[in-house]
């Protein structure tokens, strides 16, 4: 029989299940023990916990190092508001004087739907991503984050203040073309009675002054060295693109459908980069205001929400080359997914601290970028070549820009 006991620093201990052949790794991780929380003994000498696969008849103790108490997130203290055949729990830990508490609603379909409708209707108010006339265009893909954005601003109208928008769809990618995608960002801008336009692959190739098509551009980046650029360099043309169709329509703010996790994983970036970030959920640069109207609202939720309201537009193909991330990417959307799970409702948290350290960060200096024409910060401590964004940079370096373009 394996033995596995685990001595915390309140004083504690407690056998943890564990059977031969399993890594030990997994048994903590199993147990919500990090690995850099303790130290490990098998007969009496200290090993390395990734190396120790458990043996029948072993004795192993594992003993926690810091004082702490590790089961404030193992077995937290928490109330739960149950309710009949619910869809959805929703978590969030609150700090009293030092004592946390997590606090679980479990919600029905109808109730969950409310409370959707209900925070982003809040958001908007409290935030001010949404002004009694304003001019704004929304980015639609047709990808669940913007449908969804649609059909709440469909289902709580009269509920925000009125103002002018437009829709505007970018093409020009296989994965952007994707047909089911497309039609339903046609069905979700008629159904709330939106002016719609679509910006072309000519449009794209025009504006970064590029040699060649932009598709052709792009498939040499995936298939390259730099294929880590490949959604640097997108959503760079996303943005630029929609700044250009805000001028167009004489329009002062553009609405991105991004929502919590996508800020929450921004965040990590950052805080690992030191890169400068703008402020959640409005940031104002050059004659622009951006907006984030689903700041409060996280993936899975919306996902779910359109399953509940409109599982017609839930429907969507898998991600194509283009749209897949880095390795770096993922790993800023896994952490920010397990930070959601240790520390429920960490994004009010972090948006609340985050928009304090504005205040104190220098003030920004920006510049604007002689190909695209695009406003962009400048990175303290790092070097920012005059007159080029990092997306123009990249692309004048790999010879990709028209002899014109610079």
């Amino acid at each position: 029989m394996s033995t596995v006991v685990f001595r915390n620093k309140t004083g504690g201990s407690e056998n943890l299940y564990a059977e031969p052949g399993q890594n030990l790794l997994d048994v903590l991780r199993l147990h919500g023990i990090p690995a850099n929380a303790v130290l490990t003994y098998r007969d009496g000498a200290v090993v390395p916990e990734s190396m120790v696969v458990v043996r029948a008849d072993d004795v192993i103790e594992v003993r926690q190092v810091r004082h702490y108490d590790l089961d404030v997130l193992r077995k937290p203290k928490e109330h739960v508001y149950a309710a009949p055949d619910p869809v959805y729990s929703k978590s969030v830990l609150f700090d009293h004087g030092g004592t946390l508490e997590r606090r679980t609603e479990q919600l029905t379909a109808e109730t969950f739907v409310t409370y959707v409708e209900e925070t982003f209707v809040q958001s908007i108010t409290s935030g001010g991503t949404m002004r009694a006339g304003d001019r704004a265009v929304i980015g639609l893909s047709g990808g669940r984050d913007s449908v969804a954005y649609l059909k709440l601003l469909e289902r709580t109208r009269g509920r925000w203040p009125e103002m002018d928008m437009t829709a505007v769809t970018i093409t020009g990618l296989p994965d952007w073309d994707e047909p089911a995608t497309f039609r339903i960002a046609l069905d979700a801008c008629q159904s709330l009675g939106l002016e719609h336009t679509i910006v072309t692959a000519d449009d794209v190739t025009e504006l970064f002054k590029l040699r060649e098509p932009f598709v052709d551009m792009m498939n040499k980046v995936v298939a390259g060295q730099h294929r880590n650029m490949n959604m640097v360099i997108g959503h760079q043309v996303l943005r630029r693109m929609l700044e250009r169709e805000a001028g167009r329509a004489g329009a002062s703010v553009v609405a991105f459908g991004f929502n919590a996790d996508d800020l929450v994983a921004s965040m990590v970036t950052w805080f690992t980069t030191g890169y400068r970030m703008g402020g959640i959920p409005v940031r104002e640069l050059g004659n622009l205001r951006y907006v984030f109207p689903l700041y409060r609202i996280t993936k899975k939720e919306l996902t779910l929400y359109l399953e509940l309201v409109a599982p017609e537009l839930n429907r969507q193909g898998a991600p194509g080359r283009f749209t897949t991330g880095s390795d770096e990417r993922s790993l800023a959307y896994a952490m920010a997914d397990h930070l959601y799970d240790q520390w429920p409702g960490i994004d009010y948290y972090l948006f609340n601290a985050f928009e304090n350290v504005q205040r104190s960060l220098l003030p920004v200096v920006d510049d604007v970028c002689r190909v695209c024409e695009g406003r962009y910060l400048l990175m303290e401590g790092a070097p920012n070549p005059a007159g080029l964004c990092d997306v123009c940079g990249f692309l004048q370096r790999q010879e990709a820009l028209r002899a014109d373009a610079v």
